[in-house]
């Protein structure tokens, strides 16, 4: 895209290239482009945004944003980067989620998607088949446990979801959130992710 080779052509970021942790994500981020955005029909919304993301790896400070005091590894393993840097695999979460809602495929976050009633700080349940977060009373009057695939999400992981899909990098990565939280969150990007790419022709 005309607009995504420019910028390449002006910055060469070398910063990402000479970084194997961030040639990684930027590797992952690109296959996931691919997998989903039609490269021709893709809009100039994803193109600006993929040069943000671009941008953010690159001005990363990874050594200060260690998961753990063993350094970072990233390896290719069952076809997927798993990335263990905190920080790096924040931006790979707000990438999906932002380029999945710039396709339509943002799920619900503020509403029951069965009985539309505001979600309040109680117990939720991530149910893709149903578009999104769903309240605990609809998830059990309609047996949905039994019914395919679901996740308990945390309070905080719905309220980080919110943040990565209204606000910019700038902002988005300044959102805190415990490591349990974290997890959840993790888990239900790699679970979503894998249930569109199953479900989209």
């Amino acid at each position: 895209h005309k607009i995504l080779t420019d910028a390449l052509a002006i910055d060469k970021f070398d910063g990402i290239r000479q970084e194997f942790e961030k040639s990684q994500i930027i590797y992952k981020i690109v296959e996931l482009l691919d997998q989903f955005a039609n490269q021709e029909a893709a809009d100039e919304k994803l193109w600006r945004f993929l040069l943000q993301i671009f941008e953010a790896v690159e001005s990363l400070e990874i050594r200060n944003s260690l998961l753990n005091s063993e350094g970072i590894t990233a390896s290719k393993a069952s076809g997927s980067w798993q990335i263990e840097n905190c920080k790096l695999k924040i931006i790979d979460c707000y990438f999906l989620w932002n380029m999945l809602s710039i396709l339509g495929y943002s799920p619900e976050l503020y509403k029951c998607p069965l009985c539309d009633s505001k979600l309040l700080p109680e117990t939720f349940f991530f149910v893709p088949s149903e578009g999104g977060v769903v309240c605990w009373q609809c998830f059990s009057a309609n047996d949905l446990k039994k019914s395919g695939l679901w996740f308990p999400i945390k309070v905080d992981a719905v309220k980080a979801l919110r943040v990565w899909l209204s606000q910019d990098w700038a902002t988005a990565g300044k959102v805190s959130f415990g490591q349990e939280a974290q997890q959840n969150l993790w888990d239900i990007s790699k679970n979503y992710l894998s249930f569109l790419q199953e479900n989209i022709s």
